[in-house]
């Protein structure tokens, strides 16, 4: 296990004193720590970012080319979970070719002499959108459809490559807003390909209780785009309401699942009457619980948005 000297970034072993390089002392590192550590002698670890479900965020630098990059790493409890380190490995994986403005640029895979798996993407500037809605409550109808707008694009980018993939989980959490009010979709760890690579076990729910289609719900294995879609209605609910439909109201999440299989979702104009009735029909089309009554695709659910309902139906 390697570690950059903080003066000269030259690898040092894990319990050196001084860099053998330069000299330099260097500080005290606690076992199991990750900050300070070089992966493949080309990334730095940083300081940590933040904590996700199923890993940590650090920033990192690429001494190559002198570029702030973010550096996922699994959470030391899963590590022994085969699954979740195949999750963790396909999200880097299903990332390599993928390549969209709106979409978080995937860098390197890279797994140490521990075998312990690291992702190194794009450090992104911003806030989540979760965030914003937080802290705003409910976004004006326009702001809901600007961010709206790249992450369809985002999506149908996917939903349209050679091996076609479903994201699984799009949510708030998952969208990243950044200064310059660019829109980035990121968090690919439960990706699927729509052809049927890497199935899911019927019967088992995969994703985000409160954002999940009634596919989903239901453990159907053969998830479509029209999965994601749906999961979109219910983020641009979230936005133009400040609330999920189908809230969670105990530890359990069964209740949420019977609201997206079983009832209609509560029609935003209800909630909120000043939202516009285009983006309202944007809304519950995406949440038809039959897929074939969505709309015919990401790309069509975004042109429907952006001419305010002209056009896309």
């Amino acid at each position: 296990m390697h570690y950059a000297c903080p003066k000269c970034h030259e690898p040092c072993e894990h319990d050196s004193q001084f860099c053998v390089v330069c000299g330099t002392k260097q500080p005290f590192r606690p076992r199991g720590s990750c900050e300070g550590r070089l992966l493949g002698n080309r990334y730095e670890v940083g300081h940590f970012v933040g904590k996700g479900g199923m890993g940590e965020v650090y920033k990192g630098r690429d001494l190559f080319s002198d570029q702030s990059v973010a550096v996922k790493v699994l959470l030391p409890e899963f590590k022994a979970n085969r699954d979740l380190v195949s999750r963790f490995s396909w999200e880097g994986e299903s990332l390599f070719n993928v390549h969209h403005p709106n979409i978080v640029k995937f860098r390197a895979f890279w797994q140490d002499e521990e075998g312990d798996p690291f992702l190194i993407m794009e450090f992104l500037s911003g806030e989540p959108l979760s965030a914003l809605v937080e802290r705003q409550q409910r976004l004006p109808a326009q702001l809901c459809v600007d961010v709206a707008r790249p992450v369809l694009d985002g999506l149908h980018h996917l939903h349209t490559l050679p091996r076609p993939l479903v994201h699984r989980d799009v949510k708030d959490d998952n969208i990243w807003l950044l200064p310059n009010r660019q829109v980035k979709l990121m968090d690919m760890g439960i990706a699927k390909e729509v052809t049927g690579k890497r199935k899911t076990q019927a019967g088992r729910q995969i994703g985000t209780p409160e954002y999940m289609s009634p596919e989903q719900c239901r453990g159907d294995p053969q998830l479509t785009p029209a999965s994601d879609q749906y999961s979109m209605g219910i983020t641009l609910f979230a936005m133009a309401c400040g609330s999920v439909p189908f809230p969670r109201k105990t530890d359990g999440a069964f209740e949420v699942y019977d609201g997206h299989v079983k009832y209609s979702p509560p029609p935003p104009r209800t909630w909120c009457p000043d939202i516009p009735p285009f983006l309202e029909a944007a809304i519950l089309r995406s949440l038809a619980k039959d897929p074939a009554q969505r709309f015919d695709s990401c790309f069509r659910m975004r042109r429907f948005l952006e001419t305010g309902g002209r056009e896309g139906w």
